[in-house]
């Protein structure tokens, strides 16, 4: 597989897995998705981000950023039953961020297997008070917002910047 494919790969396997987990495990559908990045200089991020690294033929970043109403739905989703104190919410809102992301990118190892060759995966990294990540020296963004009734997650891939064909941009 070709650089090119696989940053490819990554992003439509990251963006259907991501519908499809919110949709089967949480009931939740994503109504629309919108697309930005390429050369932009910083990215705006709102509400808690967990960024993994993924590698293969390249390595890449993937940064999701939940909006806070979105957040809130999945983290009560994902907490319901278990008492939590007030004083630990904050901690549990990133562990429920975190295990969502590795079971999307988890779930997207299947879709991007190339004749055997191993996907390494990191683990998640949460940040929760910073409001843009800057780009760094020739590297590019390719954004995708997907959109439900409790607002939206953006899906950040973040890599150098001769990984990413412009036709990356007509990905859907």
């Amino acid at each position: 597989m070709r650089i090119n494919e696989w940053v490819a790969a990554v992003a439509a396997s990251t963006l259907a897995r991501t519908r499809s987990y919110f949709e089967e495990e949480f009931g939740i559908v994503v109504a629309d998705m919108s697309q930005g990045g390429g050369d932009v200089a910083t990215i705006n991020i709102h509400g808690l981000t967990a960024i993994v690294g993924v590698g293969g033929p390249a390595s890449l970043l993937v940064a999701f950023s939940f909006e806070q109403g979105l957040m809130d739905e999945l983290y009560a989703r994902m907490t319901d039953g278990i008492d939590i104190a007030a004083a630990e919410q904050d901690a549990y809102r990133g562990s429920v961020a975190g295990e969502i992301v590795n079971t999307i990118i988890g779930n997207c190892t299947g879709d991007l297997q190339n004749n055997g060759e191993a996907i390494s995966l990191t683990p998640p990294m949460i940040v929760d008070s910073i409001k843009h990540i800057h780009r760094m020296k020739d590297a590019i963004f390719i954004c995708r917002s997907l959109h439900c009734e409790f607002g939206r997650v953006d899906i950040n891939l973040v890599g150098p910047s001769e990984l990413f064909a412009k036709s990356l941009n007509d990905l859907k």
